[in-house]
C-alpha cells in the first residue's frame, strides 16, 4: 500500500479522533500533538508542524505552535498586539499568502522555489523537502471572512516531496482540526477575558459556571487596598490621553506585585485598587498571606518611587501611593442585578479596609495596617508603629491603627 493510500485512509479515523476530543475540551497543544503523532502513524513524512492563530489577550495578538518529529513536547511562539510585523513576518510565506489573498500554498523543496522564502534555507538544512501551508479564515455572523483563522503548514522530508494527491488527502482532517481548533481557542479566549477583566481565580470560578446572582462563599483573607494620593486634581487638569496613559502607568506599578505573589485584583475603583490574599487554613497560612501582602506592597511603592523620578525628569506630574492591609472574613461571589453580575468580595472587612486607607492622608502616612493584620504581622515584621485608636467614618467603635514604612527604613 503506498503512501497516498495510507493516507487517505488514515483520515476518516483521524477526523473521528478530532471531532471527539475537540467535544473532550482538549487544548491547542493537545489537539495539535494528537494530530500529528496519527499524521505520522499514518505513514506521512512529517518532519514539522506549525499551527498559528490570532487571540482576544490585552498583551498578545496570537500565538504559534511548533512541532518537531522527535521533540518531547512543542513550541509556543507569542506574537506581541503591540509590536507589529517583523522582519522575518513579512519575508516569510504567511506574509505572502496574506497579501496575495492565498489559502493555500505549496512548494517542493527540491529545486528553486516561486517565490523563495529565507525559511526555505532553514527547512532544507532540517531535511525538509516539501512545504505546504493552509488557511482556514473564520467567518463573521454575516457570513464575511474575518481577517483571523487556523494557519497550518506542514514540511516533509521524503526524498522527491510529495504528490499532490497525498496533499489533497489531508485537506478535509486538516479543516476538522480548524474546527476543533476554533472551539479550543475561543474557550482559551473565553477564561482569558474573563481572568483579564474579573481577576486569575474570579475568572476561572465564572468559567466553570459559578455565575448565579447572589451566590457567594465565606472567605478569610488579607484585604489589600490601595489609592493614588493626588489623581482628582489632575484629572481635572491632564487631557484625556495623557490622564489615562498615566493611570494605567500607575495602576500597573500597584498591583504588579500582586499578581506575582498570587494575590487577586479583584476591582480597580477609578485610581484605586481592590485585591486580596485568600487565609485557606490555619494561622500559619495567615502569617503567609501577610508576607505576601507586605512584600506586595513594598514592591508597589519602590515601582511608584521609580515611576515617579522617571516622570519628574520628564517634567511631568506624579502622584503618591496610599496602602491599606486588614485581614477580615468577606463573602465572595457574584453581586449586581440580573442582566449585569460583579464578581467581588463585600462584607465589614472590605468598608473597613477603605476606611483605613482614607486615614493615610490625616494621620500623614502611607501605609497603614489594622490590628487584626497587626496581630499576625507583628511575626512577620518589627517594623510596626503603633498610631493609637481612630474613629473611622461609618465603622463603630474605635479602631488600633498601625503603620508600615514603604521601604525597609525604620519607621520615623
Amino acid at each position: 500500500m503506498n503512501a497516498q493510500n495510507t493516507t487517505s485512509d488514515a483520515a476518516p479515523d483521524i477526523k473521528d479522533w478530532l471531532v471527539k476530543r475537540g467535544l473532550a475540551g482538549d487544548s491547542i497543544q493537545q489537539l495539535i500533538a494528537g494530530l500529528c503523532q496519527r499524521l505520522s502513524e499514518s505513514g506521512l513524512p512529517l518532519l514539522r508542524a506549525f499551527v498559528g492563530l490570532q487571540t482576544l489577550h490585552p498583551l498578545y495578538g496570537g500565538y504559534g505552535y511548533i512541532w518537531r518529529r522527535g521533540a518531547d513536547e512543542l513550541a509556543t511562539d507569542t506574537f506581541m498586539r503591540q509590536s507589529g510585523q517583523n522582519e522575518d513576518f513579512l519575508r516569510s510565506p504567511f506574509h505572502h499568502m496574506r497579501e496575495n489573498n492565498l489559502l493555500r500554498l505549496r512548494q517542493n523543496l527540491d529545486g528553486t522555489a516561486q517565490p523563495e522564502f529565507p525559511i526555505y534555507k532553514t527547512f532544507r538544512e532540517a531535511g525538509g523537502t516539501d512545504y505546504f501551508s493552509i488557511l482556514f479564515p473564520f467567518a463573521r455572523a454575516d457570513g464575511r471572512e474575518h481577517e483571523g483563522g487556523v494557519l497550518v503548514s506542514l514540511l516533509f522530508d521524503r526524498p522527491g516531496g510529495m504528490t499532490e494527491a497525498e496533499i489533497a488527502a489531508l485537506e478535509a482532517p486538516l479543516e476538522v482540526f480548524a474546527l476543533a481548533a476554533r472551539s479550543a481557542a475561543a474557550q482559551a479566549t473565553a477564561l482569558s477575558v474573563a481572568s483579564t477583566y474579573l481577576g486569575r481565580n474570579a475568572g476561572q470560578r465564572v468559567m466553570e459556571g459559578d455565575i448565579e446572582r447572589g451566590t457567594a462563599s465565606a472567605m478569610r483573607a488579607v484585604i489589600y487596598f490601595a489609592d493614588l494620593r493626588g489623581f482628582t486634581p489632575l484629572a481635572e487638569k491632564l487631557p484625556g490621553p495623557a490622564l489615562l496613559a498615566m493611570l494605567d502607568d500607575y495602576l500597573d506599578a500597584i498591583v504588579r506585585g500582586v499578581l506575582q505573589r498570587e494575590g487577586e485584583v479583584l476591582k480597580f475603583l477609578g485610581d484605586g485598587v481592590l485585591a486580596v490574599f485568600e487565609i485557606t487554613d490555619d494561622d500559619t497560612e495567615c502569617q503567609v498571606a501577610c508576607r505576601q501582602a507586605i512584600a506586595s506592597g513594598r514592591d508597589a511603592f519602590a515601582a511608584v518611587e521609580a515611576l515617579n523620578a522617571v516622570r519628574k525628569a520628564a517634567r511631568q506630574p506624579t502622584m503618591e501611593l496610599d496602602l491599606a492591609l486588614h485581614i477580615g472574613d468577606v463573602l465572595y461571589g457574584n453581586v449586581g442585578a440580573e442582566g449585569r453580575l460583579d464578581f467581588t468580595v463585600i462584607g465589614p472587612a472590605v468598608n473597613e479596609a477603605s476606611r483605613i486607607e482614607a486615614m493615610c492622608g490625616e494621620l500623614d502616612r502611607s501605609w497603614l495596617v489594622s490590628q487584626a493584620f497587626n496581630d499576625f504581622a507583628c511575626h512577620c515584621t518589627d517594623q510596626l508603629e503603633a498610631m493609637g485608636q481612630h474613629t473611622l467614618r461609618g465603622v463603630t467603635g474605635q479602631r488600633n491603627l498601625y503603620s508600615l514604612p514603604p521601604s525597609g527604613r525604620k519607621a520615623a
